[in-house]
């Protein structure tokens, strides 16, 4: 009896520590398919010396790419990875008027949230929202014609 409630405790922690933490954003769940050609289109946006840089991305060059729900928030935050979220505030859930940009926080036009990009968590500092922006994977790849920052969900 006792090893099956183990194993069953065993099994229950493995559920809870691969749980997808994006299933709960208030922002809507909607495809995520982006290439940023870093080397051949922006040659700025390369990770050197732990620097931290945005990009926002509020259309798609080709048919084929999904940018989210408000467009997509790419970083370079000071840990030194590159990260993606959505530009839509979690809390007034408005794609047309994306968070902007400043210094090292997103923030929205509406209700003056601040989201702190630095360590690439986009967290909530400011304001009644607890809910971070809705983040993505940022994956980095390197091919012949040079790196590729791919984004998806």
């Amino acid at each position: 009896m006792r090893r099956y409630s183990i194993i069953l405790l065993l099994i229950a922690c493995l559920g809870i520590s691969c749980e997808d933490t994006n299933f709960r954003s208030s922002v809507p769940n909607v495809p995520v398919s982006y290439d940023l050609y870093i080397t051949r289109e922006h040659p700025n946006f390369i990770i050197d010396n732990f620097n931290f840089a945005t990009m926002t991305i509020t259309e798609h060059k080709f048919e084929h790419e999904y940018i989210g729900y408000a467009g997509l928030l790419i970083w370079i935050g000071m840990d030194g990875h590159y990260h993606a979220a959505d530009l839509c505030c979690p809390h007034c859930l408005k794609p047309k008027m994306p968070v902007s940009i400043d210094g090292i926080f997103a923030v929205c036009p509406l209700c003056d949230e601040h989201f702190d990009l630095s360590h690439g968590y986009a967290v909530p500092t400011k304001g009644i929202t607890r809910e971070p922006l809705r983040k993505y994977q940022a994956l980095t790849q390197q091919k012949a014609t040079g790196l590729i920052l791919r984004i998806t969900n």
